[in-house]
């Protein structure tokens, strides 16, 4: 079980969480944002429109954010007792 792979599910899309190099939101021509997930094997991005899916974007990169980043622990006593 330990080498099982995991995948984030994005409306109808799953991706691999172990090929994903980089994500985000961004805005494009037209000021329309979306969501992108790059990965690598995929020559192209996926993208997610904020109107075309039926999740919040900004609340899928949070949750991208809890899976993907390194975040300070706060502060360690290694004090001796």
């Amino acid at each position: 079980m330990e080498n099982l792979q995991c995948f984030i599910k994005l409306g109808e899309d799953r991706i691999n969480a172990a090929e994903i190099v980089s994500y985000g939101l961004a805005t494009d021509e037209d000021d329309d944002r979306y969501l992108y997930i790059e990965t690598k094997t995929s020559e192209d991005l996926f993208q997610y429109y904020e109107d075309d899916v039926d999740f919040d974007v900004e609340e899928k990169v949070e949750e991208l954010d809890g899976l993907f980043l390194i975040r300070k622990l706060g502060h360690v006593d290694f004090e001796k007792n």
